[in-house]
């Protein structure tokens, strides 16, 4: 069967259209546009008209798109920025009666779960793992087998972040250290949660713009393509040069890095300042990222 999933996500729009058979996902198309829904959020609470009329002409288009592929099921599902905004139903309420797509609301639990169920069986992962998805306004975490054992959920996007921390460019030493202050403090709120990390044998995976927005970086991709990402290794001590690079840049310094997709450069310092503060706090020497995540985790158990 042929479907699509179109996620609304705190920064961008992202479609998935496959073909799903005996519960395998094979991709034919994907495709994203950055809206920033969640811009607002941070500032007042509320998703704003702009980003909304974004929003929408994004999902209108992906919808027509997955027609045209001849998609039988077209889903959708909002995150984080959804979830908190204040006009989060209003906006689901607009979206039904102007695209005729009804959204569904995922928890932060709800997106853990779906990111590990995709990442983990995409790569083909053996034993246990971590799946770490940073997004836009939130960062989700799932630790399991072949069931999940723990599921959180922590408000720390690259979003998010760079509106509440790094407001000036390139980033001051002060906004950077209030930033990984604030990263320690979440992480350290489920301390006990993470000990299993912490002892080791964890396969860690990285799910998510930021993850493969850096591993584009890494390989200088002049032009971007899932398979050319899917897999790579982040190591901690490239990581830590990326990052120190990234937050040394200006935004027009960063648009020029090859690699960089140049709608991402302004948020790319802060979702890799959190992905090296997650690399410190659990002791993780390298990540491996996957290209698949909760889209396909969605497609497959809905």
């Amino acid at each position: 069967m042929k479907a699509a999933v179109i996620d609304l996500g705190s920064n961008s729009v992202r479609l998935l259209v496959a073909e799903i058979e005996e519960g395998k996902i094979n991709q034919i198309f994907k495709d994203l546009a950055t809206t920033r829904l969640g811009a607002g959020v941070v500032k007042n609470g509320m998703l704003w008209r702009d980003s909304i009329e974004k929003t929408v002409s994004a999902v209108e288009a992906f919808k027509n798109k997955a027609m045209a592929f001849g998609c039988q099921r077209i889903v959708a599902f909002a995150t984080s920025a959804v979830r908190e905004a204040k006009n989060g139903g209003e906006f689901m309420q607009e979206l039904k009666e102007r695209v005729g797509l009804e959204v569904r609301l995922l928890s932060g639990r709800e997106e853990a779960k779906l990111s590990f169920i995709g990442a983990k069986e995409s790569l083909k992962v053996e034993g246990r793992a971590l799946v770490i998805d940073i997004g836009g306004g939130s960062t989700e975490f799932a630790l399991g087998e072949k069931e999940i054992e723990l599921e959180e959920s922590l408000p720390m996007g690259a979003v998010r972040w760079t509106e509440q921390f790094l407001k000036s460019d390139p980033p001051k030493n002060e906004e950077i250290k209030a930033l990984q202050m604030e990263a320690r403090k979440l992480l350290s709120g489920f301390e006990k949660n993470f000990k299993k990390v912490k002892a080791g044998g964890v396969n860690a995976i990285g799910v998510g713009g930021t993850f493969t927005s850096l591993c584009a970086i890494l390989k200088k991709l002049e032009e971007y393509h899932w398979t050319k990402v899917h897999g790579t290794y982040l190591e901690y001590e490239k990581m830590e040069k990326m990052t120190k690079e990234l937050c040394g840049f200006n935004l027009d310094q960063r648009k020029k890095i090859p690699g960089l997709a140049a709608e991402r450069a302004d948020i790319i310092a802060a979702g890799a300042l959190i992905a090296l503060e997650i690399m410190r706090f659990l002791g993780l020497k390298t990540i491996v990222v996957s290209e698949a995540d909760l889209m396909e985790g969605f497609l497959l158990t809905n």
